[in-house]
């Protein structure tokens, strides 16, 4: 089977793929024209999958390593026989992991205070494989969460759905986590879910994080509203046209990131567990007519902190809350400060790509351990170990 690969998959190169020949190419730059006599082609977001590229080639099987489709021309590929597989479920980890970090980085901002996370609700629109976790860790921590995801309600009826709320209703609280697929068609479309009339039933203060797909957010309405509401906080990693964004939706996020949040070595790794795992059903399709199963969403993926990923240890010399050490795990306010000036001298598909790329090696926190000299109160024991990370006293303060 000869398989063209985006370069960019994590760990492709040196994985075994018995018997097949594996042309590995930067995403931007696949092109019909190198997939004429190609079985396979894997792919991250940034490559549109469609007729411009796929027709006229041998192409029979399409893995992205992502957990969004929206890059994938889906009609078109099912018409064709084309066989799709993503790696939902890969990134959810690292995901939630950001959004603990973009409240640090608020708190460190002031836009939010330390003590928020006793009183303060948060909604979460879109409990799938990101939300689900994200939610299950926020209470673990001692947040109140309001859930909303009208998709699943239309589908499902269980207790937890039977506990979700309204747009509207999730709208309204303190902090809001956006986490649903990017679609444009069918009752449940979600571009420009958010826009002017949801924004305008958030109360003085709020703060929005976005980490899920450009597009969701109606970017337009989002910076008039932030002009009007000095005091609302916009947290985003996605943007309407990346690579090429917005300078005017840049400036008025509190915090700006490039499509990072599902950046991470265990990510990474699991998403590309997860093609190589679909390719091997897919050829087992094909061999015996067996059905291609779908992935499953996966919360806490298998690659995470095997024992070729020794612990990151990180110890603190000072006294530091858990914010603080949540945010020296994973700095925001140095990715943020990168991206500002990258735009400031125009953004181009490689800047944009290059400070991604500087993100491939980061350690979830549920890979982390940190010594401390000191001990710390409850409240923030229970917020790391929310997020998993191991908290020790330091060798150099135990007694004799």
């Amino acid at each position: 089977m000869k398989i063209v690969a985006d370069s960019g998959i994590l760990g492709l190169g040196s994985s075994r793929l018995e018997g097949d020949e594996l042309i590995l190419i930067p995403g931007r730059e696949i092109t019909q024209d190198k997939l004429l006599d190609a079985d396979a082609l894997l792919v991250r977001s940034i490559t549109r999958v469609d007729k411009a590229l796929i027709h006229g080639t041998g192409v029979r099987f399409v893995g992205t390593a992502t957990s969004g489709r929206n890059h994938l021309d889906e009609q078109y590929l099912n018409s064709q026989g084309i066989s799709v597989v993503d790696s939902k479920g890969a990134n959810a980890s690292a995901v939630a992991d950001y959004v603990f970090a973009a409240l640090a980085y608020c708190v460190r901002q002031g836009a939010i205070d330390a003590a928020f996370q006793r009183r303060a609700r948060i909604g979460i629109v879109g409990v799938g494989c990101v939300g689900g976790l994200l939610n299950k860790r926020l209470r673990d921590a001692g947040f109140s969460t309001l859930c909303c995801d009208p998709l699943r309600v239309s589908f499902e009826n269980t207790d937890e759905t039977n506990s979700f709320v309204t747009l509207e209703e999730a709208m309204q609280c303190e902090v809001v986590c956006i986490h649903v697929p990017y679609s444009e068609q069918g009752e449940h479309a979600t571009r420009h879910l958010i826009g002017a009339r949801e924004l305008a039933l958030m109360p003085a203060g709020a703060l929005v994080i976005n980490a899920c797909r450009g597009g969701v957010v109606e970017e337009a309405a989002l910076a008039a509203f932030a002009i009007e509401d000095k005091e609302f906080s916009y947290c985003s990693d996605v943007w309407q046209d990346e690579p090429a964004v917005a300078s005017e939706i840049i400036s008025v996020a509190r915090l700006a990131t490039p499509h990072i949040a599902g950046y991470s070595s265990q990510a990474k790794t699991a998403a590309t567990t997860m093609l190589i795992r679909g390719l091997e059903q897919y050829r087992l399709h094909e061999n015996t007519g067996a059905k291609v199963g779908k992935n499953r969403c996966v919360f806490e993926p298998q690659g995470a902190n095997t024992a070729s990923q020794p612990r990151l240890e990180v110890e603190f010399d000072t006294v530091v809350t858990g914010w603080q050490i949540i945010e020296r795990l994973f700095p925001l306010r140095a990715i943020d400060s990168a991206f500002r000036n990258a735009a400031a001298e125009g953004l181009t598909p490689h800047s944009f790509d290059s400070l991604r790329r500087a993100l491939l090696q980061r350690q979830e926190f549920n890979s982390c351990t940190v010594r401390l000299t000191h001990d710390v109160d409850d409240s923030d024991r229970r917020l790391l170990a929310a997020v998993g990370i191991e908290v020790l006293r330091s060798d150099s303060c135990r007694e004799p």
